[in-house]
C-alpha cells in the first residue's frame, strides 16, 4: 500500500497538469496561426530579416511597377509637373455635328454626378458609382480619342463605341491610381526614392522622373538597398543588393522609353533605417512584431504540446499497473463486469450524479460563492461529476484493453459468437429482432422518463445521455449497413467503368469482405481478359495503319515515275491523236491515284491521332467567306450556286487553321462532286450561345440509300456506282480532323438532302 501511494498521487497530479498544458498549447497555436507568416516554417525566424522576406520583395516589385505607371499617368494628367485639370482626356462623337471633347475637370465633375469619389482613407481608391442610369447616360458614343489608348488600338466595335459613364469610370480609375501613387511615392514622407531618366541620341531632349531631385545617383545607391539599371548596350545587368534581381525592370524601361535611344537609366534607393513613417516602416514594424508573436506562440505551443504529450503518455502507461515499473495489469472488480453492462451502469451513474449528487454539492458551494454565481457553480458541479464518471469509464476501458478483455468480456461478443455459427437468414432475422427490441426499449424508457418529469426532462443530463447512447447505437448499426452499401457501390462503379471502356480498372480486394471480395476478384479477372483483348485489337489497328502507310509509300515511288514519264512524253508533243488520248487518260488516272495515296496516309494519321495541331484563335466567319470565294469559280463549272447565311460578327474558335481548312475543303469538294447539277448549295453559320455551328446542305444527284454513319467510314461513297471522282475518304478525314480539334462532326440525310454540320466552342 505504501508502494502504491506515490503512484496514485502522481497519476492524479499528471491528469491535472495535462489540462493545464492543453490550454497553454492552444494559446500558443493561436498566436502562431494568427500571423502573416503562417505556413512558412521556422527558417525565416532565425535566418531572415525584413528586407529578405517575400512580402518585402513583393512590395518593392509593386512599387517599381507603380513608378512606371506614374510616368504614364504624368503624360495623361500633368502639364509641367502639375495636375492639369484643363487637359483634354476624351474626344467622342454622337453623329454628324455631335463632336464633344472633355477635359479632366469635366470628367471629374461628371463622375461626381454619378456618385464616384476617391477614398483618401483607403489610399485614394475609387468608390461609389451610379445605381441607375438615365437613357441619356446609356447612349453609345463613337470614341475618336481617349488619353489612355492610342488610335491603333481603337480598331474593333467593342473599342470604338462606349457610353460616357463607362469612359468616365475608366479615366477616373486611372486618375485614382495616379493619386494613390503620388501620395505614396512623390511625397516627402517616404523611404523609397527613385530617378528614371530618358535621353535622346544627342542628349538634346530628355525626360527625368524622380521624387528626390536633390539626390544624385550615388546618394541613392548609398542607401541600405538599391537598384541600378542602364540602357547602355554594354551594361545589360540590373545591379542591386536586393535578394531579387527584378527582371521586369528592363522591360518596363523599354516600354516607357519615349526615344529611340539606349541612353537611359533607372536608379532606386530604399532607406532601410526607415526614418520616414511610410508603408515600409509600418511593414517593418509589423514584421518584427509578427516574428515576436510567432516566437512566443512557438514557445507556448512547444511547452504545452510537450507537457500534454508527457502527461498523456504517462497516464496511458501507468493506468492498470500497480506501481511504476511494474508491467503487470491489475483489473479491479469493476473492470471484470461485462463491458457493455459496465457502460450501462456508468450511464446510470452519470444520471445519478447529475440528478442528485451535483445539486447536493452545489448547495454546499452556495455557502461559499455569491448568489450571482450560483448558476455557474451548479453547472460546474454537474460537469465535474460527469467528467469524473467519464474519466473512470475511460480508464476502465484502457485497463480492459491492456488486459485484452475489452471485447471478449462483453455480452455483444458472446452474442456475436453465437450468431457466427448460424445461417445468414437466421443471423439477419435475429439481428433485426434485437435491433428492433433495443429501439423499442430505449424509446419507451425515454418516453416514460419525459412523462415522469412533466416535460422538463428534455434538457436534463440523464435524458441527453440516454439520447446520445441511443443515437450512437443506431449509428453503429448504420455503419455496418453503410459499409455493405459502400462495397456494393464500389462493385457497381467497377462494372460501370469496365462497361464504359476503362478496361484497366482494378478493384482493391482488401476493401471488401465475404461474398463481395469474391465478386471483386471476379471483376479483376474480367478486367485482365478485356485488357488482353484490347491490346490485341490495338495491335491489329496499328498493323493496319502501318500497312496503309507502307503500301502508300511503296505505291508513291513508282507512281511518281509514271507521272514524270507521262509528263516527259507529253512534252514530246506526239502527233498521233490516239496517243494523246491515252496520255490524257494516264495523266488523269495517275493524278487520281496520287490523290488516293495521299488521302490514305492522311486518313490513317487522322484516325490514329498522329497529327501535330497548331491551335490558335480563328474567325470561322472569315474562313468560310474565304472558302466560298475559293470554290465559287469551281462551282460554276457544274452550275452550282452558293447560298450563304453568315452572321455579321466575329466568331472566334480554337482550331488548327490548316486542318480546319482541309475539313471545309473536303465538304465543299464533296458537294461539288455529288450535288445535283444546276441546284443550290446552302452554307450557313449559326451562333448558339457557347457554340457555333457551320452547316453545308445540297441535293444529291444520286439516291442516298445509305446511313450517315456509313458515309463517314473509309472508302464509302454516296455514288454507289463509283463513276464520279473521289476516294471515299474525304468525309472520314473531315470527321477525324474535326474531332481532333475538339469539335463535333454530324451528317444528316433526309431523302436526297445531304447536310453536314461542324460544331465548335466559341472562344469570344
Amino acid at each position: 500500500m505504501n508502494q502504491n501511494t506515490p503512484s496514485f498521487f502522481l497519476k492524479r497530479f499528471s491528469g491535472f497538469l495535462h489540462f493545464i498544458f492543453a490550454l497553454i498549447a492552444l494559446t500558443g497555436v493561436g498566436f502562431m496561426y494568427l500571423n502573416s507568416n503562417y505556413g512558412r516554417g521556422l527558417d525565416w525566424i532565425e535566418d531572415e530579416t525584413f528586407d529578405q522576406s517575400p512580402d518585402f520583395n513583393k512590395k518593392v516589385q509593386a512599387d517599381i511597377a507603380s513608378i512606371f505607371d506614374y510616368i504614364q499617368y504624368q503624360e495623361l494628367f500633368e502639364t509641367n509637373g502639375e495636375v492639369d485639370y484643363n487637359k483634354m482626356v476624351l474626344d467622342v462623337s454622337s453623329g454628324p455635328g455631335g463632336d464633344k471633347s472633355y477635359t479632366l475637370n469635366d470628367i471629374i465633375l461628371y463622375g461626381k454626378s454619378l456618385g464616384y469619389y476617391m477614398d483618401e482613407a483607403d489610399n485614394y481608391a475609387l468608390k461609389g458609382g451610379p445605381e441607375n442610369l438615365s437613357a441619356e447616360d446609356e447612349e453609345q458614343y463613337y470614341v475618336r480619342w481617349r488619353c489612355y489608348q492610342s488610335e491603333e488600338e481603337l480598331t474593333g466595335p467593342d473599342q470604338s463605341f462606349a457610353t460616357l459613364p463607362e469612359l468616365t469610370y475608366e479615366i477616373l480609375k486611372r486618375f485614382s491610381s495616379y493619386y494613390s501613387i503620388y501620395s505614396r511615392l512623390m511625397s516627402d514622407f517616404t523611404n523609397f526614392y527613385f530617378r528614371v531618366a530618358f535621353y535622346s541620341k544627342n542628349d538634346a531632349i530628355y525626360e527625368i522622373h524622380t521624387n528626390a531631385p536633390e539626390m544624385t545617383i550615388d546618394d541613392m545607391m548609398a542607401m541600405g538597398k538599391y537598384i541600378y539599371y542602364s540602357g547602355d548596350s554594354n551594361d545589360l545587368a540590373v545591379r542591386t543588393n536586393f535578394n531579387s534581381t527584378f527582371p521586369s525592370v528592363p522591360a518596363l524601361m523599354a516600354k516607357a522609353n519615349p526615344y529611340n535611344s539606349s541612353n537611359n537609366y533607372v536608379v532606386i534607393g530604399l532607406d532601410t533605417t526607415y526614418k520616414a513613417l511610410d508603408d515600409y516602416a509600418h511593414a517593418y514594424t509589423q514584421y518584427n512584431s509578427s516574428r515576436k508573436t510567432f516566437v512566443n506562440g512557438l514557445y507556448l505551443a512547444s511547452i504545452g504540446l510537450a507537457g500534454c504529450l508527457l502527461t498523456f503518455v504517462f497516464l496511458m502507461f501507468a493506468s492498470g499497473h500497480p506501481a511504476l515499473g511494474d508491467r503487470s495489469v491489475v483489473l479491479y472488480p469493476f473492470d471484470k463486469i461485462k463491458t457493455d453492462l459496465m457502460l450501462l451502469l456508468m450511464a446510470f451513474a452519470a444520471y445519478i450524479s447529475a440528478a442528485f449528487l451535483a445539486p447536493l454539492a452545489s448547495k454546499l458551494l452556495h455557502l461559499l460563492v455569491t448568489e450571482g454565481y450560483w448558476d455557474r457553480a451548479s453547472r460546474l458541479m454537474m460537469f465535474g461529476s460527469l467528467y469524473m464518471v467519464g474519466i473512470l469509464t475511460f480508464f476502465s476501458l484502457v485497463r480492459r484493453y491492456k488486459a485484452e478483455s475489452l471485447w471478449t468480456n462483453s455480452l455483444l461478443h458472446d452474442l456475436t459468437e453465437t450468431l457466427s455459427e448460424s445461417t445468414f437468414k437466421y443471423r439477419l432475422t435475429l439481428s433485426f429482432a434485437l435491433y428492433l427490441a433495443a429501439n423499442v426499449f430505449t424509446i419507451t424508457l425515454g418516453a416514460f422518463y419525459l412523462i415522469q418529469s412533466d416535460g422538463s426532462g428534455f434538457t436534463s443530463v440523464p435524458f441527453l445521455a440516454g439520447l446520445s447512447f441511443w443515437v450512437v447505437g443506431n449509428l453503429v448499426v448504420f455503419y455496418f449497413l453503410y459499409r455493405n452499401a459502400v462495397q456494393t457501390d464500389k462493385l457497381h462503379q467497377a462494372i460501370d467503368k469496365l462497361a464504359s471502356g476503362e478496361t484497366s480498372y482494378k478493384v482493391d480486394v482488401s476493401q471488401f469482405s465475404s461474398l463481395e471480395a469474391q465478386l471483386a476478384e471476379g471483376l479483376n479477372r474480367i478486367s485482365d481478359g478485356l485488357e488482353t483483348a484490347l491490346a490485341e485489337q490495338v495491335k491489329s489497328e496499328r498493323l493496319k495503319a502501318d500497312l496503309i502507310t507502307n503500301v502508300s509509300h511503296d505505291i508513291k515511288t513508282p507512281l511518281t515515275s509514271i507521272i514524270n514519264y507521262v509528263d516527259l512524253i507529253k512534252r514530246e508533243k506526239p502527233q498521233d491523236p490516239t496517243i494523246q488520248k491515252y496520255l490524257e487518260v494516264l495523266d488523269q488516272k495517275s493524278q487520281r491515284l496520287k490523290t488516293l495515296t495521299e488521302d490514305l496516309v492522311e486518313a490513317s494519321r487522322a484516325s490514329s491521332g498522329n497529327i501535330k495541331l497548331d491551335m490558335a484563335n480563328i474567325d470561322i466567319v472569315e474562313l468560310v467567306q474565304q472558302t466560298n470565294g475559293e470554290f465559287e469559280e469551281k462551282y460554276a463549272i457544274r452550275h452550282l450556286d452558293i447560298v450563304t447565311t453568315l452572321p455579321n460578327e466575329v466568331i472566334l474558335i480554337e482550331a488548327d487553321g490548316r486542318r480546319l481548312w482541309r475539313v471545309l475543303e473536303n465538304l465543299y469538294n464533296n458537294a461539288f462532286k455529288y450535288a445535283m447539277e444546276g441546284t443550290r448549295v446552302y452554307v450557313g453559320i449559326e451562333d448558339r450561345d457557347s457554340e457555333v455551328v457551320f452547316s453545308i446542305k445540297n441535293v444529291s444527284a444520286t439516291p442516298l440509300n445509305i446511313s450517315p454513319d456509313e458515309l463517314t467510314e473509309r472508302f464509302v461513297r454516296g455514288d454507289t456506282s463509283r463513276t464520279t471522282e473521289g476516294s471515299g475518304l474525304g468525309l472520314s478525314i473531315a470527321k477525324d480532323l474535326t474531332q481532333l480539334q475538339g469539335g463535333r462532326f454530324e451528317i444528316t440525310i433526309d431523302g436526297d438532302l445531304f447536310k453536314a454540320e461542324l460544331t465548335f466552342a466559341i472562344k469570344n
